[in-house]
């Protein structure tokens, strides 16, 4: 079906549920998809959801927009094709209405064909109901904040998503076998036989196709499948370093056609060689995270996801879990076109609520999961950077509550008819829930008893000796249908667990930031755990201050909950456990993980020097408060710490040329050392040294007084496609140009000419400003500036306003479209 998409110049309104009244757009504000309509309000401390959303509040909304049908196209099918909108959505043409879709985080079709009027403008409205508290355990967004496109064909066409390749086999000469089925629908009532002709060819290089062609008889009303098998010569496989893609075009000789891209390449799990890529073993070094965009809120464009995945491609990652729900398609094109492998998840919570979350996805569940699956596997089975598909997290099931064992078999199966090309798996983690009542009273008393001899922070993933004794038993039968069983936090599992059941394969799907030395070491050295995937790769808005580390009194250390640490109040607003804050800027724990992952570069950062008179109370989510800065001034004298991380056998630390000692490092002192010193400003030289050679170093050097703003963008010429974002750093420097870390200053951003300012912030963890303002106070001595192009070559100039210094602004073209491109 012809694809176009309609994403620009909706009407928006943030009101009832209006959209089966023609008058709702009165007072209407114009507003581009996607579109997040929470993240421009303001955070407040009575928001039901409280540090679970970030202290935001979600809301109903509706989304008009004139369709203008021409007459050509009566007895035409009609699709609206929405990739996400959270959530209870309902769609309707004209006032009528055409479905209702409550998942907010699957994609689906709603079919206008019935009610299309050809040759006039026909309205079609978008309601958002997410005004339920209670729904998540974290920030989701609120409106139409993936694309939306508008499909338009025949009455016999290719069933969108209708086209799916994948790879038989791959010869030692390198003859890839490719099979391919086409879906073919007929919207008529009688049978046809259809003529379909399929392509396969690399993404630019079209001269080089596999072409192949046979009938398909198509029922009244229903669908039929072209199923081929073609040989592909010398194929392009899809890998880690050389992400090559091929695009299969399908045709009907009645006309329709459709393509999507994929990618050649086998992968495989198995206890003994454990994940293998192209029959290469790859240990998946992971992060998860949400389907959020930072400073977007909920927004998915994709050069906000190609530049958040690059840059975990960058630090080392090779792998990234979708928690806990289907991400974008921008989100998995940007990984196929990185080299990044994907598990996809489905569901955070089957029947069973999650905990106190009454407005969750459970309430549909029941009736809604199948058509849900499918949806999210028709679209997504392409991808060739999809290496699993993920049944759950954390299931309130898991345990065998609510007939949870069988309905784990009935998902795994539905899931394996629409796609048997990839292992499966699920997320189990202690026994925190999913418990009848005398467990859970066992497993309350096991928890209590340990929080008499050790501090915790919260009993989610929290062991103890009643769950170590009970796991396994509880599991097996939920993890009996699973390819390969995901572990959260569980390592401590892997070598009894092997003993146990020697032919399960085992990932861990979360972990804690502090401990990925001890928990990659084990990864390395057991085949049968393919991987380990950390909480989290990117912060994100909400579940707010879980990787909090507080630095306290030591009366008010000795009030903090044992079982609950230090408790989290308005306005904090992150999770703060990410290896990249929500502005994409690295963070401590990304440095120590490149070490453990093998680099050789050496990271020196600086404890703040007032911390060291208080007690630290670290979340398991936590790291120290530690910066690559060496600016404390009024400490001169004082005491400082300073940590550094390296792979080498020792590191010396060197203060204005004067050496401070010389510590051993590497892998027997967890890659890690703390030096004691009396901070002085200057430069701070770490140097690493293995068998006596140098192998990196790392500097601080004090910056002096801030003298101006300096702004650097990822691109500064983007196409006028309405789509495309530039990012700009902005950051306050000292006449040497070095970053002033402690000098926060409020500043103004301003953009004038053909791009709209769509976030301007940091990844400061606790404020209650707001990302779309414009307005912010910089973090760390830096924001982050996101613009969007228009649809008209042009220019645009952004300008960055700071208390006491003089304004910085940049230069942005809008180039021309292709002739062939749509401009809408």
């Amino acid at each position: 079906m012809l694809r176009t998409n309609i994403d620009r110049n909706w009407q928006f309104v943030k009101s009832g549920l209006q959209s089966y009244s023609p008058t709702m757009t009165a007072n209407a504000e114009t507003v581009h998809l996607p579109h997040d309509f929470t993240i421009s309000t303001d955070v407040t401390p009575d928001a039901p959801d409280v540090q679970g959303a970030g202290y935001y509040q979600g809301g109903i909304g509706s989304y008009t927009k004139m369709l203008d049908i021409p007459e050509a196209m009566a007895g035409q099918r009609v699709l609206v094709e929405i990739d996400g909108a959270y959530r209870n959505a309902e769609v309707s043409l004209g006032g009528n209405l055409v479905c209702i879709q409550p998942n907010g985080n699957m994609p689906f079709h709603a079919d206008l064909t019935p009610y299309i009027k050809p040759g006039q403008n026909n309205r079609l409205s978008i309601a958002i109901n997410n005004s339920t508290p209670y729904d998540s355990r974290w920030y989701n967004g609120s409106g139409i904040y993936r694309h939306v496109d508008l499909l338009t064909g025949p009455m016999i066409h290719l069933e969108p998503w209708g086209i799916f390749v994948r790879t038989e086999r791959v010869e030692p000469d390198g003859t890839a076998i490719v099979l391919a089925d086409v879906t073919v629908s007929n919207r008529t009532a009688s049978p046809v036989t259809e003529q379909v002709e399929i392509c396969l060819a690399p993404e630019f290089e079209p001269e080089s196709a596999v072409t192949a062609r046979k009938p398909v008889t198509v029922p009244a009303l229903g669908q039929g499948i072209a199923r081929f098998r073609l040989v592909v010569d010398s194929a392009r496989l899809w890998d880690l370093d050389n992400p090559r893609l091929y695009r299969a075009t399908a045709r009907l000789d009645s006309g329709d056609a459709d393509e999507t891209l994929f990618g050649i390449r086998t992968i495989s799990v198995d206890p003994k060689f454990g994940f293998r890529l192209n029959g290469r073993e790859i240990k998946l070094k992971g992060g998860c995270v949400h389907h959020t965009n930072g400073l977007l809120g909920a927004v998915s464009l994709y050069d906000a996801e190609h530049r958040k995945f690059n840059a975990l491609k960058l630090a080392g990652y090779n792998a990234v879990r979708c928690a806990h729900n289907p991400p974008s398609r921008d989100m998995l094109e940007a990984c196929d076109r990185l080299g990044l492998l994907v598990l996809n998840e489905a569901f955070d919570m089957w029947r069973m609520r999650d905990g106190r979350l009454a407005g969750d996805y459970h309430l549909f569940f029941e009736s809604h999961w199948k058509q849900d699956l499918e949806r999210m596997v028709l679209r997504d089975r392409n991808h060739p950077s999809i290496i699993m598909w993920s049944i759950g997290n954390e299931i309130g099931e898991r345990n065998g509550l609510s007939n949870g064992y069988a309905m784990a078999a009935e998902i795994s199966g539905y899931l394996r008819e629409l796609d048997d090309t990839r292992p499966l798996t699920s997320a189990l983690p202690v026994q925190f829930n999913g418990l009848d009542d005398d467990d859970m009273a066992k497993m309350l008393k096991a928890w209590a008893d340990r929080a008499k001899t050790q501090q915790a922070d919260g009993i989610q993933n929290l062991d103890n000796a009643f769950a170590d004794e009970t796991w396994g038993a509880m599991t097996e039968p939920f993890a009996a249908p699973l390819d390969v069983v995901g572990y959260n936090y569980l390592e401590s599992r892997y070598e009894k667990d092997h003993a146990v059941w020697p032919d399960r394969v085992i990932c861990g799907l979360e972990s804690f930031p502090a401990e990925i030395d001890r928990v990659w070491s084990k990864v390395e050295k057991m085949p049968c755990v393919i991987g380990d995937f950390t909480w989290t790769a990117f912060d994100y808005i909400g579940e707010a201050g879980l990787g909090q580390t507080a630095y306290v009194s030591e009366q008010e250390a000795g009030q903090a909950n044992p079982l609950q640490g230090m408790p989290v109040n308005f306005p904090w607003r992150t999770a703060f456990c990410g290896d990249f804050d929500i502005a994409g800027f690295e963070r401590p724990q990304l440095h120590y993980r490149q070490v453990v992952w093998g680099s050789d570069q050496t990271f020196l950062l600086s404890r703040v020097p007032a911390n060291l008179q208080k007690v630290e109370i670290p979340s398991r989510w936590g790291w120290p408060e530690a910066y690559a800065a060496w600016d404390y001034a009024g400490w001169e004298g004082k005491p400082v710490k300073v940590d550094v991380f390296s792979r080498a056998d020792e590191v010396e630390l060197i203060l204005n040329g004067t050496i401070i000692g010389r510590q051993p490092v590497g892998p027997d002192n967890r890659f890690k050392t703390v030096f004691d010193l009396a901070y002085e400003p200057g430069e701070l030289v770490a140097v690493s040294y293995t068998g006596g050679r140098e192998i990196s170093r790392a500097k601080l050097s004090t910056a002096g007084p801030a003298v101006a703003v300096r702004l650097s963008a990822d691109r500064t010429a983007v196409r006028a496609d309405g789509q495309s974002l530039v990012h700009v750093t902005a950051e306050i420097v000292d006449d040497h140009g070095r970053r002033v870390c402690f000098d926060d200053k409020l500043a103004e951003a301003t953009v004038e000419g053909g791009m709209d300012l769509l976030a301007f912030g940091t990844g400061r963890p606790v404020t209650d400003q707001n990302y779309t303002s414009g307005s912010f106070t910089s973090h760390l001595g830096r924001w982050m500036a996101i613009l969007r192009a228009g649809t008209k070559p042009d220019s645009a100039e952004l300008t960055i306003q700071a208390d006491g210094l003089p304004p910085a602004t940049l230069l942005i073209t809008l180039e021309p479209m292709n002739s062939d491109q749509d401009q809408e």
